[in-house]
């Protein structure tokens, strides 16, 4: 499988459904047969979950997700019949697996690609083959600063990139002088490159929503604020992009960006994981991307290993590693590159060699570690597909 839309021949809508009905039904016996650990992903609770997040945002058109989360050309082909069309992507290969899908699709509205990056010398030259490869599909890049800009290749559009306050990568939102400097030289209207603002916000993930609301508008305040002194400048932007997951809901209810052309980023939400549970527990999404593992070992009384280790489930946030479905009382204690050891709280444990189904706490970087995955819609178990935007490549030519 390594088309955009070989996957199924029926692409149909999903009724809402619980996480047990989802996942806690009886392993289906092809399962069995798998090696593991094994990256698993649900083409059904995706295209219900996509639908979730385009209710809650109000329009496809106001969506510009991040597909670093989605990774495969069937998931991303989803957004695509959902009527998304406009996307962020972290990486050159995210971009041409894209593209690929956005050419195939023939839809009525162009894919348009913003590559949400800082990129120089042989990654520019590879970004203008990509698009030349792709002339149905529009692509841009970021900028901090007007002296790149000289630098894009030609019908590469050009947002500039603002800090809110990451401290990350960006310019101060505060800099008037160098926003306007990029918006010059980049030249706006309908025939110029510069196409909008990039703010991206992640540091905005306090826990108690009404604290993160309260301090994503703060930052939205100051955004608001340059939008309108450009715009005074003769530079309107076209486009605002704004918000990851933990933050969108924040944007969309913000007043001043509701004037402007602007989008929210959100991309996990396809998938869905722990960390979202947390931050968004009102937003009704599936988990739609497990890691299946086979218990290991059964190291103490109540400690049981598996063998999924930070080689298949992201290892960054120690303190929300995964979650086993079938066993809800079992905490994840710690990780190395092969295993992966849980706690059981109380009652019982897995036996060795039962299969566990763990959902990551952490989705992105996860989907990212693993080459292939086995794909199914709804009960109907599709095959093996190629996780085919993950990783870099080193040479810009293929």
């Amino acid at each position: 499988m390594s088309s955009c839309r070989q996957a199924s021949p029926v692409w149909t809508a999903c009724p809402a459904t619980t996480h047990a009905r989802l996942w806690m039904t009886p392993l289906p016996a092809p399962w069995r047969e798998l090696l593991t650990p094994a990256l698993l992903i649900d083409l059904r609770a995706a295209r219900q979950n996509i639908a979730a997040a385009i209710a809650v945002i109000g329009s496809p058109e106001r969506w510009r997700p991040h597909v670093k989360t989605a990774k495969v050309p069937e998931v991303m082909a989803l957004y695509l019949d959902a009527g998304v069309h406009r996307f962020k992507c972290a990486t050159l290969r995210e971009a041409e697996v894209l593209a690929a899908c956005g050419s195939a699709d023939g839809g009525q509205a162009p894919t348009d690609i913003l590559v949400a990056h800082h990129l120089f010398g042989p990654a520019l030259a590879r970004l203008g083959a990509i698009a030349e490869e792709h002339p149905s599909v529009r692509f841009s890049t970021l900028v901090e600063s007007a002296g790149p800009v000289a630098a894009i290749p030609q019908g590469i559009g050009v947002f500039a990139d603002l800090d809110l306050g990451m401290n990350r990568t960006g310019l101060s939102v505060e800099d008037g002088a160098e926003i306007e400097s990029i918006a010059r030289s980049a030249g706006a209207g309908k025939n110029g490159a510069f196409r909008g603002l990039h703010a991206y916000d992640g540091h905005m993930h306090h826990a108690d929503p009404a604290v993160r609301e309260r301090e994503a508008h703060g930052c939205y305040d100051r955004l608001v604020k340059r939008c309108e002194a450009l715009a005074a400048a003769g530079h309107p932007p076209a486009e605002v992009i704004t918000s990851g997951t933990p933050s969108y809901p924040a944007a969309l209810s913000h007043s001043g960006l509701k004037r402007l052309p602007h989008r929210v980023s959100p991309g996990t939400v396809v998938y869905h994981d722990l960390r979202t549970r947390q931050q968004l527990p009102e937003h009704e999404i599936e988990f739609a991307a497990i890691v299946l593992a086979r218990v290991a070992s059964l190291p103490g009384q109540d400690l049981f290993t598996v063998d999924a280790g930070s080689k298949a489930i992201e290892a960054a946030s120690p303190d929300l590693i995964a979650k086993a479905l079938e066993w809800p009382n079992a905490v994840a204690l710690r990780q190395s590159e092969e295993h992966t050891v849980f706690q059981v709280k109380d009652g019982p444990r897995p036996g060795r060699g039962d299969l566990v189904r763990l959902v990551p706490g952490h989705v992105c970087p996860t989907v990212n570690l693993a080459s292939t995955c086995v794909l199914r819609d709804g009960d109907e178990l599709l095959g093996v597909a190629e996780v085919t935007a993950r990783g870099h490549s080193v040479a810009w030519r293929p």
